[in-house]
């Protein structure tokens, strides 16, 4: 049976709720995106460029001490069986039903189509790939990556979850706790940087992103190392006042160094491998201290805890569906980009909430399609009454 554990949920859940105020962000960031408008806020871009450093790979560290919670004493086939159920499943629903009145509400703020979503649908498949034709999963390549990363990276969790492999990472986490030897983390990281970002392309589609495969697979491996180890978890409550100056001083001169006055910084040559170096120092103090703060403070699971972390999967899957009507209907309106932005974010998340509670939690059918645990119809009604 797996073991829950308090702090882990919690971040889960933090960690996914940034998502809403990031994707209601979009659109006045000055960054291209599905719904874009022609105002920007600076404050906003600014405060969506610090938690880029380390948003995702906070997701995807979680996301590892995940799986080796849910691979517990099952057998590697029912494994797969499992994560296919709660991966593949919602990323083809969502690929065939969540995703395109995005990329409709795209295709039709940015004058390219003109109709009803109604007319609009036999084509929604057609085209290819997006951009250039409307097959897309969006916000859903993180279901996409997270699938084949753990199937890839398998052997490596069924070893770390065998007796040898538990010895050795308890070992391993003791002999860093001891010597700070968690800081050797940042290298791999800024390897993936310096060496693989230039050869990379497609970056969250997959095929050709190899900086994205290569940073989010040693994360996931990360977040088992790190929550398999106590000593080491210890070791980060300890430290968690100094990781948490660390990422200061170095979010501090990337920004001087790189991103101040800039939208979107061009990174030369010369400068790449002091970059790449400072960005998996930066990434890794904040997780260091994002996780010292939680295995410190994080601990108590109140009654809200167990219905919100349930709530995290279909709240993920929904939430940039619902963020760009929100969002579309704001810019078509007219509505100022302060007043927009807190509106897109209250829209995203009463309409997602709407949703999730009036028909995706009480219909048992629908529940796999949102990676939800199905428990019949009779208890689904009587969990809801």
């Amino acid at each position: 049976m797996t073991t829950r554990r308090a702090d882990l949920d919690w971040l889960r859940v933090l960690a996914f709720s940034l998502l809403i105020l990031y994707h209601a962000g979009m659109a006045w960031s000055g960054w291209s995106w599905h719904v874009t408008s022609p105002d920007s806020m600076e404050w906003l871009r600014e405060a969506m460029r610090f938690l880029n450093r380390w948003r995702m790979p906070l997701l995807f560290l979680v996301s590892g001490a995940a799986i080796m919670l849910a691979l517990g004493d099952r057998s590697s086939d029912g494994f797969v069986v499992d994560r296919l159920k709660r991966l593949l499943l919602p990323l083809v629903f969502g690929m065939l039903v969540i995703v395109p009145p995005q990329v409709y509400l795209e295709r039709l703020y940015r004058g390219q189509f003109t109709g009803s979503f109604l007319d609009w649908l036999p084509q929604a498949f057609s085209g290819g790939a997006y951009p250039n034709g409307n097959l897309s999963w969006h916000h859903l390549w993180f279901l996409t990556y997270v699938l084949v990363l753990t199937l890839v990276l398998l052997p490596v969790f069924l070893w770390a979850r065998s007796p040898t492999g538990r010895d050795t990472v308890e070992h391993a986490g003791r002999t860093a706790a001891r010597f700070g030897l968690q800081w050797l983390m940042v290298l791999p990281l800024a390897a993936s940087i310096l060496w693989l970002v230039p050869i990379s392309h497609n970056i969250n589609g997959l095929v050709g992103d190899w900086h994205g495969l290569v940073y989010y697979g040693v994360l996931l491996l990360y977040g088992a190392f790190l929550f398999g180890s106590t000593d080491l978890l210890n070791a980060l409550q300890r430290q968690r006042r100094l990781s948490l100056a660390i990422g200061i001083a170095a979010y501090a001169v990337l920004y001087v160094g790189f991103f101040e006055g800039t939208v979107r910084p061009v990174i030369s040559p010369e400068a790449r491998p002091a970059f790449a170096f400072l960005s998996a120092i930066n990434t890794m103090a904040w997780l260091f201290a994002i996780l010292g703060f939680a295995h410190r403070h994080l601990t108590a699971r109140p009654e809200f805890l167990a219905e919100a972390t349930d709530a995290v999967y279909p709240f993920y899957l929904l939430h940039q569906t619902v963020t760009v009507i929100a969002v579309y209907w704001l810019l078509t309106l007219g509505v100022q980009p302060v007043p927009g932005f807190f509106l897109a974010v209250l829209g995203t998340f009463f309409g997602t909430a709407a949703l999730y509670f009036g028909l995706i939690r009480p219909t048992w059918f629908l529940r796999p399609l949102f990676g939800m645990k199905n428990a019949g119809p009779s208890v689904i009604v009587r969990s809801a009454g």
